[in-house]
């Protein structure tokens, strides 16, 4: 049996998020055989196309400061489980969208450079790629709106974990000549109130996932939710 914990979204700047702390102390009494980052685990506010132009949002921003803070999460998760699967999200495009418009810092900053992960022995999963354990798949998202997990299944065609969107939702497709298919969309681990938003509400969760996986590649998906800043697993809290 294989046990998975599932961060999606964190979004870490130079300041991490209580709710992925909270995750934290969970992973640092789970001790799972692997952890996935399921994508944008840094913000890359600094390298931000959307607000290159916005100096007073820009000032005081580095993105050498931003990777010192990932390089130390990145240390701690390596402490408490066997392994770690870095999963490239649309924040993490940013990067590379910096790289197109200043190709002369090609090979300097690109994210798996920054944080060491060939060194690490992290793998690096492409934006939009699948990452198989057992008989379940693990992949950023690229779908939004009011019925995104139904997209997902429909166009991936398999069970599917991701994040992204931020809220949470489950679809299911059971035919007679097929198996059953689930798509999980996961909520976030990051603030609820991020400057873009212009302190508009935000239809997000706090939310992570526990995944068990057995030998022949069946599993289970426990989305666990973070209210008021705690959640109970396995009868113990965590807040």
């Amino acid at each position: 049996m294989t046990k998975i914990i599932v961060v999606p979204d964190v979004h870490l700047t130079t300041d991490v998020p209580k709710e992925y702390e909270i995750v934290k102390r969970f992973i640092e009494d789970q001790k799972p055989d692997e952890v996935i980052l399921l994508g944008d685990f840094m913000d890359c506010s600094s390298l931000s196309h959307w607000n290159e132009s916005k100096a007073r949002v820009m000032e005081g921003k580095r993105w050498k400061e931003e990777c010192k803070v990932a390089n130390k999460e990145l240390d701690f998760l390596q402490q408490h489980t066997k392994k770690v699967t870095y999963i490239e999200g649309n924040h993490c495009q940013w990067v590379e969208q910096y790289v197109d418009k200043h190709p002369e810092m090609e090979g300097l900053i690109e994210i798996p450079k920054m944080l060491k992960l060939k060194k690490r022995d992290i793998e690096w999963v492409k934006m939009n790629d699948l990452y198989r354990v057992g008989s379940l798949y693990f992949t950023h998202g690229c779908y939004t709106g009011k019925y995104h997990a139904q997209k997902h299944l429909q166009n991936f065609g398999c069970n599917l974990v991701y994040g992204h969107t931020h809220n949470y939702q489950v679809s299911m497709e059971n035919r007679a000549m097929q198996d059953v298919f689930v798509a999980y969309g996961l909520g976030c681990l990051c603030g609820h109130k991020p400057e873009y938003m212009k302190n508009k509400p935000a239809n997000w969760i706090a939310q992570f996932g526990v995944v068990y996986v057995n030998t022949d590649g069946d599993f289970n998906v426990y989305p666990v939710n973070i209210v008021n800043d705690k959640f109970t697993f396995e009868g113990k809290q965590y807040e």
